[in-house]
């Protein structure tokens, strides 16, 4: 089945609010031998301007969820911008569907795009009509939306945030909204990254969520997780991105992560069971359809495993008695070779993509994950803390020689005279902090305190699932891209914000959206 797609351009520019962060606003393999990296100090940080901008060279594509529920295609400058999809109608008052995109991953050779399609049927909570009021006061946020009707029809048109006083209406109605709404459907579409061909649907769903999908790293397949809107119970699909094929349960469980391997035609999976059960190990032969079931004991401490980027090894955990746990360092059929080091708790972990090294976090309290953030060396099994803030999530660049950790933070964590940003709004909402670290040394640059997005919060409690497919690097591992929300008490929107990873540039406001990934190329 094919839909429709836009191609005309357009983005809501973050002017007004950008200016009040003190930001630079616009319109919206194998790696090689590493390169010296020269960075300026933070104290010379550079500013944004049009002559940056033109000479600027293009690196890859950003995909955007942009807040009306649409997927929008860009480069780091906010320009080129390509229209997905057209049809999101979250911002659309009146209407009882809400139908938004979300998810955009790019295939591996970034010429398209999966993306999931979600219809909710709004719930209206209850209705208050005031008759005769004397005057309404109306305090107007940056969403909001005036639709006014006469006799020649109605106009809908966004308002002034502001202090609106209207005087002795007849009729006041407030419909609450109650939060969330009932799923009605969900959808996968493939795209084209230049949106010059319609989406074609693979996948259609009236009892399932979609809250994760991955390409195998040769483009041939998309793995997707399907969960029951009924049971919450999971179950992992695969399909073939070629058209015309039709999706084949692979598990299903509590709950499910995997990883590709580099071949593209193996993954290794990690099914809980309901039942309190030991978790299940799998290696899948996608195109044999065969599934081998790797022994194991005892639950497993980790959430999602990981190929070597070359797929001759994977990372799992073992019981090591008396509580505490093992991450092994095993071959591609799952055999443990050798033992990486102890822990107590839940572990969380990554690969360089150099594949020499390894990250990691140790959770030892799930009711506040994060932890200090370790890189190990498997050759010689030497391993250093590079930071002992709270980390939730991590993202390695590219290259290897970075990595972007986001830690917990509180308004008393950020220093006098900090060197980065602070666009903490000054709201009781969890606030985070993005550093870049060199994995050798540690050396660490600060560049933001922020409030994330509801949906980048939700990224960062499974980054280790969502790491695997999606980066917010930029292929030349120099920059990064991620979402935050700010605003007072009278509202908040979401911004997309495109930065250096030295942090010696300003960054700048790509526009308005919940969640950002740069393409791989």
């Amino acid at each position: 089945m094919s839909k429709k797609r836009a191609s005309s351009p357009y983005f809501l520019a973050a002017t007004a609010a950008c200016a009040a962060l003190g930001l630079s606003a616009c319109s919206f393999d194998a790696p090689t031998q590493p390169k010296l990296r020269v960075e300026l100090p933070q104290e010379f940080r550079l500013p944004q301007n049009d002559l940056v901008k033109a000479f600027e060279r293009r690196v890859g594509r950003i995909a955007v969820v942009a807040e009306d529920g649409n997927i929008l295609v860009m480069d780091q400058t906010g320009g080129n911008i390509v229209r997905i999809t057209r049809d999101g109608n979250r911002l659309t008052p009146g209407s009882n569907e809400a139908l938004f995109y979300s998810l955009p991953v790019w295939s591996p050779d970034a010429k398209q795009i999966a993306i999931v399609e979600l219809t909710a049927r709004r719930t209206p909570a209850n209705t208050l009509i005031e008759l005769n009021p004397e005057a309404v006061v109306i305090q107007r946020g940056p969403n909001s939306i005036v639709v006014e009707q006469t006799e020649e029809g109605s106009t809908m048109q966004p308002a002034e945030p502001g202090m609106h006083v209207e005087r002795r209406p007849k009729r006041v109605i407030i419909q609450r909204s109650a939060e969330g709404g009932e799923l009605m459907s969900s959808a996968i579409y493939l795209a084209s990254a230049d949106g010059k061909r319609p989406l074609r649907e693979v996948f259609l769903s009236k009892t399932h969520d979609i809250p994760y999908l991955d390409w195998a790293p040769d483009g041939s397949h998309i793995a997707f997780l399907a969960q029951d809107i009924k049971d919450q119970t999971y179950e992992v699909n695969l399909i073939s991105a070629q058209e015309g094929a039709r999706p084949r349960r692979l598990f299903a469980g509590k709950s499910v992560f995997w990883n590709w391997n580099a071949d593209g035609k193996t993954l290794i999976a990690k099914v809980s069971a309901s039942n309190g059960a030991p978790d299940r190990l799998h290696l899948v032969d996608v195109v044999r359809n065969q599934t081998t079931r790797i022994t194991n004991k005892d639950r497993l401490a980790f959430q999602s495993p990981h190929f070597s980027p070359d797929g001759g090894y994977m990372l799992i955990t073992e019981s090591a008695g008396a509580g505490r746990n093992k991450l092994v360092l095993a071959d591609r059929m799952g055999r443990p070779l050798r033992t990486l080091t102890e822990f107590e708790g839940r572990i969380s972990f990554a690969w360089s993509p150099a594949g020499a090294q390894i990250a990691y976090v140790v959770h030892t309290d799930e009711r506040e994950p994060g932890g200090p953030l370790t890189v190990l060396d498997v050759n010689t099994g030497a391993k250093k803390v590079i930071s002992n803030k709270p980390v939730v999530a991590f993202f390695w660049s590219p290259d290897g020689q970075r990595i972007a950790s986001f830690s917990s933070a509180s308004a008393t964590d950020i220093p006098q005279g900090f060197k980065g940003f602070d666009f903490t709004p000054p709201l009781d909402v969890p606030y985070m902090l993005l550093e870049t670290i060199n994995p050798e040394d540690g050396n660490a640059r600060s560049l933001f305190y922020f409030a994330p997005t509801a949906a980048f919060r939700r990224l960062a409690a499974e980054f280790d699932r969502y790491s695997r497919s999606v980066t917010l690097w930029s292929p030349d591992s120099r920059k990064l891209v991620f979402t935050l929300t700010y605003g007072n008490a009278n509202g908040t929107r979401d911004y997309v914000l495109e930065t250096e990873a030295s942090g010696s540039i300003n960054p700048r406001v790509l526009g308005n959206g919940s969640l950002a990934f740069w393409s791989p190329r």
